[in-house]
């Protein structure tokens, strides 16, 4: 395969290999090609867990968002946090 970069994608490429972070141009291809692929992988979790959200709401499946929920969860999680649990990776940035 043959594919033309701009100019200066392909300054990027060589910078990366003449500093000694990838042996040549291909593995900066290829991990590129990694990267994208487990951005697509996390957005396609992130919308089948936001449809997840969207169709309890259309069920009627909801609190309103209120201080006093905002209370109780922050307490929740307080609780849990001393007992050593901690929070699900998809519950924090």
């Amino acid at each position: 395969m043959t594919i033309h970069l701009p100019a200066d994608v392909e300054d990027r490429i060589r910078e990366k290999v003449e500093r000694g972070d990838f042996p040549d141009a291909g593995e900066v291809v290829r991990e590129a090609m990694r990267l994208l692929d487990e951005q697509e992988r996390r957005l396609d979790e992130f919308r089948a867990k936001l449809q997840i959200g969207l169709d309890q709401l259309e069920r009627g499946e909801s609190a309103p968002y209120t201080p006093e929920l905002v209370e109780q969860m922050r307490r929740i999680a307080e609780d849990r946090f001393r007992r050593g649990e901690r929070p699900k990776p998809d519950v924090v940035p």
